[in-house]
């Protein structure tokens, strides 16, 4: 009789419990310090939700924090629209990315503050001049995250494209896309992490709405609740959706280690 040998335990669900149990255990740890930072030295979570509710009832938190939200997905898609296109353009020709490194690499190093009071001083304190000037602050760090995407392309995978005779479309939906897709999605979470910080920091000094400027007042009111509520609320929003964009990488990746998300 023939034995039948064994076979290997499935893995999977200890790994899915895995992708879980660490980044809980960390949101666990970060409420602990929280907690054990003491109430003569810092708001508790309790003092900080109950004023982030009173907030809400006024209708006060969710109208500012709408206006920063718009702001930021306004500047994200700008950004996104403007610097991908050129990063794709960028990374196929090396004499335009020769001719445009210049550029680049000043505004890479202009400190970020003085991008904003440029716009502030020759716009004025308006919404365009803060979408503007963030859209414009993000475009250059888009862009060279795009062209090193695409100069890591697989040159192999091309030439299996071609010996099977693939089409363009059919290379770009089944070799470019699934290869670049990461890059994109990866672009796209520093994008908006950036974008969320220098709005709310546009908004202490240049605009009269919006968490920026409830953070200003709240500092000249020494009212360490609304810092910390203004600031948790936007935190959890935008790190919702950075944990979808997150996902959506990994799934995205999933093919480079032969396996299954």
């Amino acid at each position: 009789m023939r034995s039948i040998p064994p076979t290997a335990p499935d893995v999977r669900p200890a790994r899915h419990a895995a992708r879980w149990l660490w980044p809980l255990a960390g949101l666990l740890s970060l409420l602990l310090g929280w907690l054990l930072l003491g109430q003569d030295t810092f708001p508790g979570p309790a003092a900080t939700l109950a004023y982030a509710a009173r907030e809400s009832a006024r209708g006060t938190l969710w109208g500012h924090v709408g206006i920063t939200l718009w702001r930021v997905l306004l500047s994200f898609v700008l950004a996104l629209l403007l610097g991908v296109p050129l990063g794709l353009a960028l990374g196929r020709s090396r004499a335009l990315a020769g001719f445009l490194a210049p550029w680049l690499a000043a505004m890479l190093s202009v400190p970020r503050i003085l991008v904003l009071l440029a716009a502030y001083l020759l716009v004025g304190l308006n919404e365009r001049a803060l979408v503007g000037a963030i859209t414009l602050i993000l475009l250059p760090g888009v862009a060279v995250q795009v062209r090193e995407g695409v100069r890591g392309l697989d040159p192999r995978l091309y030439g299996m494209a071609r010996a099977f005779g693939l089409g363009r479309a059919a290379t770009l939906r089944a070799v470019t896309w699934p290869q670049l897709t990461p890059t994109l999605l990866g672009t796209a979470r520093l994008t908006l992490s950036l974008a969320w910080k220098m709005v709310v920091f546009g908004e202490v000094f240049g605009r009269t709405s919006g968490v920026g400027y409830m953070l200003a007042f709240a500092f000249q009111q020494f009212e360490m609740r609304a810092l910390l509520a203004y600031g948790l609320v936007m935190t959890v929003i935008l790190g919702a959706a950075d944990a979808a964009l997150g996902a959506l990488g990994a799934r995205s990746a999933a093919w480079r280690a032969g396996g299954t998300p």
